[in-house]
């Protein structure tokens, strides 16, 4: 096909069209709050839809008391790969000051299609990334293969109580 025989309007169109054929990734009662490039992969962050009530609100009630320990449990669906995982885990820690927005929920490190999220049950507040790091740490070592998926439960996150999950997805963490 010669584009130089083409009218420019047809050109645009057929650009539009590529553009448009691949549409984002949503996620129900989700939308993305940051997006940071990381090399050769982008760093996506996920807020609460505005209007929409997800999970257990817990900067509106009194924090739950929570052992946090961490007590892992391995998942055998949405599986992420563990190169792509890992990647995501030492991202958390080599950015623990980092602090993310007032209703963020998942993390996502990822490329066309192929990511790791580090998820959590409860909107929590803002938080330094780094509070992150212990419970995806543990799930990754608890859990390490060539695909990982898992979830702590008890994990202390800004004083509640929350589950955290390692995944390819940035929802469905309960």
């Amino acid at each position: 096909m010669q584009f130089s025989k083409l009218p420019i309007a047809a050109v645009l169109a057929l650009a539009a069209a590529f553009v448009h054929a691949a549409p984002p990734e949503t996620y129900p009662g989700l939308v993305v709050s940051k997006v940071v490039p990381m090399g050769e992969y982008t760093l996506t962050y996920w807020s609460d839809a505005p209007g929409t009530i997800a999970g257990d609100a817990l900067g509106a009630r009194a924090p739950i008391p929570c052992s946090g320990n961490n007590d892992v449990t391995c998942s055998g669906s949405h599986k992420a790969e563990s190169g792509i995982c890992n990647q995501l885990v030492n991202s958390l820690h080599s950015n623990s000051g980092t602090v993310i927005g007032d209703s963020p929920r998942s993390i996502c490190l990822g490329q066309g299609g192929n990511q790791c999220c580090v998820s959590w049950s409860a909107a929590v507040g803002s938080l330094p990334q780094g509070d992150l790091f212990d419970a995806a740490k543990k799930i990754f070592s608890s859990c390490f293969g060539a695909t990982i998926s898992g979830l702590a439960r008890n994990v202390n996150l800004n004083g509640g109580c929350v589950t955290e999950c390692l995944s390819n997805r940035p929802t469905g963490c309960s």
